[in-house]
C-alpha cells in the first residue's frame, strides 16, 4: 500500500516534479526542448471520486476518451478507464502531478499512432478469459496490476500489450519512482528513474 505522506512530499518536491517530466516526455534534462505530443496516460476513474470529476473538465479542453462503450460506458462512466492525451502542455500532467501522483491513478505510454487506433488497441485488452473460459476484467492500466503481470508476459502476451506502445510508464509502489517498459524481442526490459535523490 502506497505511504500516503511519502506521496505528498512528492507532489510537493518541484525537482521530483521536473524529473517526472524529463522521463515522461524524454527530454533529457533539457527544459528548453519542446515536449512532444506522442504521451498519454489512461487513468481509472475506480481509484478516486475525484478522477471522473477532473476528466469531466478537463475534456472541454483536452482529448479524453472513456475505453468503454455503449450502454457500459453511461452506466460504469464514474469508474471507467479513460484514455487521455497529455499533449504538449503542462494541464492534464500538472492535474495527475497535483492530486494523484503516488496514488495508482494509472499508467502512461508513448506511442505514434492516433488516440482512436490507441483506444481500439487497449479496449481489446481490458476483457480477458481466465483458465475456466470465464470472461473477466483486465486492469492493465492499474499501476500495482502492470507492475506484476509484466515480468511474467511471454513473447505473445508482450506483443499484444504493446501493440502500438513503444514503452510503458508508470509508478513504483510508493511514487518516489518512474518505471519504464520497453518491449525487446520476447522479453521486456524496465528500467527505474528515481524522482528524488
Amino acid at each position: 500500500m502506497p505511504d500516503i505522506a511519502r506521496a505528498e512530499d512528492i507532489r510537493r518536491d518541484a525537482t521530483a516534479k521536473q524529473r517526472a517530466i524529463d522521463c515522461l516526455w524524454q527530454l533529457g534534462g533539457r527544459t528548453d526542448q519542446p515536449r512532444r505530443a506522442n504521451l498519454y496516460a489512461i487513468l481509472d476513474a475506480a481509484r478516486d471520486p475525484g478522477i471522473y470529476q477532473g476528466l469531466r473538465r478537463l475534456q472541454t479542453s483536452e482529448q479524453v476518451i472513456g475505453l468503454y462503450q455503449g450502454p457500459t460506458a453511461r452506466e460504469l462512466a464514474g469508474v471507467a478507464p479513460y484514455l487521455i492525451s497529455l499533449g504538449a502542455s503542462n494541464a492534464v500532467f500538472d492535474w495527475i502531478w497535483t492530486n494523484g501522483w503516488g496514488g495508482s491513478w494509472g499508467i502512461f505510454f508513448w506511442s505514434l499512432v492516433s488516440i482512436d487506433t490507441l483506444r481500439a488497441h487497449f479496449r481489446r485488452l481490458t476483457m480477458v478469459r481466465g483458465p475456466d473460459g470465464k470472461r473477466m476484467l483486465f486492469r492493465y492500466y492499474d499501476p500495482r496490476v502492470l507492475r506484476v503481470f509484466m515480468p511474467g508476459c511471454d513473447a505473445g502476451q508482450i506483443k499484444e500489450l504493446f501493440g502500438p506502445v513503444t514503452r510503458f510508464h508508470y509508478e513504483d509502489e510508493d511514487g518516489t519512482a518512474i518505471l519504464t517498459a520497453r518491449a525487446q524481442g520476447d522479453r521486456v526490459l524496465t528500467t527505474a528513474t528515481p524522482l528524488t535523490g
